[in-house]
């Protein structure tokens, strides 16, 4: 009888020693939640330059206005990055709606900056239906496909946190930038094939345009998503189930 009190003895001071702790769980949640930015920021950041610099290069609006978005991306990834990494702070200032205001602030200057970036594009793109610019159609190409390969890569993974690791806006304004990402390249590669083919230079703020109006769109909706979760008709945060 003495023995199986002592290894119950044993038994509950191993437990304490192990004892589970929910704030142990929830930072390493929170470790891996901000981790997750990492690659995609260093890879979004160099081929943001890689692309800017071919835009000038090459003459065209198409891959200038896909490296602004990128540029974007940037922000809008170490804001993502930001705003995780301070939401594992518990005594964070929180909104009503539970969420931090810090990933608030971030899912709205993501918004704000992407809208910069449409107007920049829209009244650049008018220039130069005014006063056509040449573009280099094959080199367009290649370095869209490039940009193309690096935004699939970039999804793919903010796409894989979502679903594992429990959706948020936060991440969803990364994720929106992203995609719009892939929607330029996509619209630079057609106006690369289209110029390099035809020689028709109008293409290219004709799709720049093009490119701006659904990523209005898709912004749009990111607005009203955070203007819902201000007024609390909508929590912040959806978490798949499995």
């Amino acid at each position: 009888m003495q023995n199986n009190q002592n290894d119950t003895h044993s038994h509950v001071e191993t437990t304490k020693g192990h004892k589970h702790h929910p704030d142990d769980e929830n930072h390493s949640h929170g470790e891996h939640q901000h981790n997750h930015y990492i690659i995609p920021f260093l890879l979004i950041f160099g081929f943001a330059i890689v692309e800017t610099i071919g835009g000038f290069w090459t003459g065209s609006l198409a891959l200038l206005s896909d490296a602004g978005h990128m540029f974007s991306d940037v922000a809008a990834l170490g804001l993502a990055w930001f705003g995780a990494v301070v939401a594992r702070n518990p005594n964070a200032k929180k909104h009503a709606s539970g969420v931090t205001y810090a990933e608030l602030n971030v899912s709205i200057i993501n918004a704000v900056t992407m809208l910069v970036v449409i107007v920049w594009v829209i009244v650049e793109a008018i220039i130069r239906f005014k006063e056509p610019h040449a573009v280099k159609g094959f080199e367009v190409m290649v370095i869209a496909i490039i940009g193309l390969i690096v935004n699939l890569i970039v999804a793919k993974q903010l796409h894989h946190q979502a679903r594992h690791h429990g959706d948020s806006l936060n991440n969803r304004a990364a994720f929106l930038h992203v995609m719009g990402d892939l929607l330029g390249s996509v619209t630079a590669i057609a106006a690369g094939v289209i110029i390099y083919f035809t020689g028709w230079m109008t293409i290219d703020p004709i799709l720049s345009i093009f490119i701006s109006v659904l990523l209005s769109v898709l912004t749009l909706n990111l607005i009203r998503d955070i203007w819902q979760t201000i007024k609390l008709k909508q929590p912040l945060k959806h978490h798949h189930n499995h």
